[in-house]
């Protein structure tokens, strides 16, 4: 049971896990940068006395909004970050200075009912090519070597049909040479003379990128189903089969006299083999048949300390679902309220193993005089393999970023006033902040020390933390 706790309130002491020495990271290589989705990295350079020095370092104004995660990836022992827009580019900019070292025009699509769309989901980069895969509004799949932005051979391949209609939400993700592709739509509307998009989870084996599979989640055409969680799918560490997360089906019943959310595999929380030929284990939790309460969200995977392996997902309805991932079918191990509804509750939760911790963004807070905003809350594991909630920091209102854990440092975005957070993850404590020119709901990365995040303006902000002043020694 979640017990209400007082914004800011101190968390219970932790004990810690082994650790391995602090790395910098000098990789983003997709959503979340773990196929786990668990968003949690180690830093040297960026720690709670380092933080409060942040300082911006660079911004650079693109051509379009992004929603999309920033990447990156060293190149010939050049730092570079990959940045994809709503105006249908793919940037690839030198982090040290901001400089676009190329960009391609990837294409947009003018809907009629939904507005024009370029590019939202977080592209891939597969290490071992050079090669960055990307697919936006036109429904191409683009592979893009890292170092110049040429396309590679035999791409781009087509795979969404109507891009009038469906369109990729959710970040690629690549695992034991496949790449996985999640379809959804615009806004949940079709054709004028009938019909709905039609949601579906494509895995093309890179090394025979014809031999296409596809998994549709609700059978037969047009009935929505659409897998909208920005990190797409997750992969199972232990033998690399998938988990999604599904939106709404679009069905007649019978039985009600009316169209259901929950046919099929809709608002379904699933369990794959990793070529999608087959359904190991899947659950609805009780949520309403009818109404928009699906999942756009993307399972966590994670294992507390004396835990079985466990999933996590948002959903609409405003509850953080749990289950264990080995017994799906069982249901919820535990369903936690923290939205209310106002926004709908999309995104996926960070994990730290070091603090045994689930941080939450989107969270609706309240104080003593009503609704603060949403904001991020902690969840530690305790005896039991129970979430208790330790501490709450509201930090903007509306759809916000993942949070992002380095170290004992979570970074959270203010979602729509904008804005960049960063906070200790013990016990919440606003360690820095900064505005910014537009609503901030990409997720953030880091590496090379610096922090990275977007905003909806189009601008893409570069933090570092200043040198600490000698101890004894102050400012003339």
């Amino acid at each position: 049971m979640l017990f209400p706790v007082s914004v800011g309130a101190s968390a219970r002491p932790t004990r810690a896990t082994a650790q391995t020495p602090p790395t910098e990271p000098v990789a983003w290589t997709s959503y979340a940068n773990d196929n786990q989705l668990r968003n949690s990295v180690s830093s040297r350079s960026l720690t709670r006395e380092s933080v409060r020095r942040l300082s911006l370092r660079w911004t650079a104004k693109l051509d379009g909004a992004i929603y999309a995660s920033p990447l990156a990836f060293k190149v010939g022992g050049r730092q570079l970050l990959y940045v994809a827009t709503e105006a249908g580019s793919v940037y690839a900019l030198d982090a040290a200075t901001g400089e676009t070292v190329w960009q391609r025009d990837l294409g947009t699509v003018a809907t009629e009912e939904c507005g024009t769309w370029g590019i939202t989901s977080t592209g891939a980069i597969d290490e071992t090519r050079g090669l960055l895969f990307v697919i936006g509004a036109t429904g191409s799949l683009h592979a893009l070597d890292v170092a110049t932005g040429a396309e590679s051979e035999s791409y781009p391949r087509q795979i969404v049909s109507d891009t009038n209609y469906e369109y990729v939400w959710g970040g690629l993700r690549l695992a034991a040479g496949r790449l996985y592709i999640p379809i959804a739509s615009y806004c949940d509307v079709g054709p004028p003379d009938g019909g709905f998009p039609e949601g579906s989870l494509v895995s093309i084996p890179l090394d025979r990128p014809g031999a296409v599979e596809v998994w549709d989640p609700v059978p037969g055409p047009e009935n929505l189903g659409g897998i909208w969680g920005w990190g797409g799918v997750s992969v199972d560490p232990a033998d690399g089969s998938i988990y999604t997360a599904v939106g709404n089906s679009h069905s007649w019943s019978d039985e009600c006299g009316c169209y259901v959310d929950d046919a099929g595999y809709g608002d379904h929380v699933v369990h794959l083999t990793a070529d999608l030929s087959s359904t190991l284990d899947f659950q609805s939790p009780s949520i309403p048949a009818t109404g928009d309460y699906d999942f756009g969200a993307a399972p966590l995977l994670f294992q507390p300390n004396g835990c079985p392996p466990l999933a996590a997902a948002n959903n609409k309805i405003g509850s953080l679902f749990i289950w264990n991932r080995r017994d799906l079918a069982a249901g919820p191990i535990a369903s936690i309220p923290l939205g209310d509804g106002l926004s709908a509750f999309i995104g996926t939760p960070a994990w730290s193993a070091a603090r045994q911790t689930i941080y939450a963004a989107q969270a609706v807070l309240f104080g003593d005089g009503g609704r603060l905003g949403n904001g991020v809350r902690a969840l530690q594991v305790v005896a039991g393999c129970r979430f208790e909630s330790t501490w709450a920091q509201p930090v903007g209102d509306g759809n916000q970023a993942q949070p992002l854990v380095v170290g004992d440092v979570v970074f959270a975005t203010g979602g729509r006033p904008g804005g960049f957070y960063a906070l200790d993850a013990r016990n919440g404590a606003r360690l820095w902040s900064a505005s910014t020119a537009g609503r901030t709901v990409a997720a953030t990365i880091t590496v090379g020390g610096s922090f990275v995040g977007a905003d909806a303006s189009g601008t893409i902000y570069t933090f570092r933390p200043t040198p600490a002043l000698p101890r004894g020694r102050w400012p003339q």
